[in-house]
């Protein structure tokens, strides 16, 4: 066999962190032409395989997961519910299929065929994972702005009631960065629910730079969110007499 290089050695240091593992290596050393009678009793085929019905074991649980987080979820909409339990359904399938005919494989092209459908076909790390949390975190975040917002005139009504007093400003500067971090997220939120959810498998690798954005936006969205509860805490404050900023 010939060594690898230095760079081959990245590589499957790489692949090896991303999931693929012990198949890729032993796939890729396997371009020797075996007899058929011995080819299933080969000592790397049969490491190969065994570790593709690791990989397939482990994407199954994580399937399932995803769909106990779908499912338990109270600020997902019923149809946002939908469409990620039916693209969750759907992988599952596939992988359960892969998980019955990997154990009764005998050559190398058949692996090698199911290894690329199980990466190909069905973006369970790379796509799914990222997309219930996103969506999970982006919803969360609408929720919590639909109830703030609820809070709106009852804050009003406290900062009204100071006019002429000294906290009054105070309290009226902050309810209007209050009303405004939240109608800025009302509108922000949605946007990103909508992208994340737009995201598909077959939209792998080019939306892997998607969810990175789309989860920035989530956590300014949070840090929106605790600055909002802090104006409310000063006009509270004010409403008790105290009249900083």
């Amino acid at each position: 066999m010939k060594e690898l290089s230095t760079r081959s050695v990245a590589v499957v240091a790489l692949v090896a962190a991303m999931g693929i593992g012990v198949p890729s290596v032993a796939f890729a050393s396997s371009t020797t032409t075996t007899p058929a009678s011995t080819i299933a009793t080969s000592a790397s085929f049969v490491t190969a395989q065994k570790a593709l019905e690791i990989q397939l074991a482990n994407r199954a649980a994580e399937l399932t997961r995803l769909s106990a987080d779908v499912n338990g979820s109270a600020a997902l909409t019923a149809n946002t519910k939908a469409t990620l339990l039916a693209r969750l359904s759907t992988e599952q399938a596939s992988i359960n299929g892969l998980i019955a005919k990997v154990p009764t494989e005998t050559t190398w092209a058949q692996l090698r065929a199911d290894q690329a459908a199980m990466l190909r076909d069905n973006r369970v790390y790379a796509v799914m994972a990222p997309q219930v949390f996103e969506m999970i975190e982006a919803s969360s975040v609408a929720s919590q702005v639909v109830t703030m917002q609820g809070n709106e005139s009852m804050l009003q009504a406290e900062t009204t009631s100071l006019a002429g007093q000294p906290g009054y400003k105070t309290a009226l500067n902050h309810y209007n960065d209050y009303v405004t971090r939240l109608a800025n997220w009302s509108t922000r939120i949605a946007t990103v629910e909508s992208v994340v959810l737009a995201q598909t498998p077959q939209g792998y690798p080019g939306n892997t730079v998607v969810f990175v954005n789309e989860n920035h936006k989530i956590l300014d969205g949070n840090l929106a969110l605790a600055y909002a509860s802090y104006d409310a805490s000063i006009i509270g404050l004010a409403a008790g007499g105290y009249s900083g900023s």
